[in-house]
């Protein structure tokens, strides 16, 4: 079984595992944002809960032997843009493209639930830190606007 398929069954494993039931709202609720919360926003907070438990787990093993063994990833996207965080990992122990995919379906939906709940940011852009190779272990340190 390829690694992609393997993924996508996986996904709809967890996906249908999770289902939401939404709970009986009073009528005039009907067309809150609480209804939305118990419904698909509940489920949309349970699938970026999801992907950035297995970014953690993908990235866990940060073991290098050389700078150029650590990358950073920026995770997330702040409702005024820029990443919400960044992330150190060893390129020597993670399968990358299953990073980069696991890391843009969460910004993709960190967005989507951002629109939703009209969510704002303090529109501070974070500089982006490097990656670097410290005691064997993959690490951040400060960018350059730091």
């Amino acid at each position: 079984m390829t690694m992609a398929r393997l993924l996508t069954v996986m996904t709809l494993c967890c996906l249908t595992a999770c289902k939401v039931t939404p709970v009986a709202q009073p009528q005039a609720a009907t067309n809150s944002i609480v209804t939305e919360l118990d419904g698909p926003l509940a489920q949309l907070q349970v699938d970026t809960r999801q992907l950035y438990q297995r970014m953690i787990k993908l990235t866990e093993n940060k073991q290098c032997q050389q700078h150029t063994d650590c990358k950073v990833l920026a995770v997330g996207k702040r409702a005024c843009g820029g990443p919400e965080q960044f992330m150190p990992y060893s390129v020597l122990q993670t399968d990358q493209k299953l990073l980069q995919y696991t890391q843009e379906r969460y910004s993709k939906l960190k967005q989507e639930q951002q629109q939703r709940l009209g969510m704002v940011s303090t529109c501070q852009v974070l500089p982006e830190p490097a990656a670097a190779c410290q005691a064997n272990l993959c690490v951040l340190q400060p960018g350059q606007g730091q």
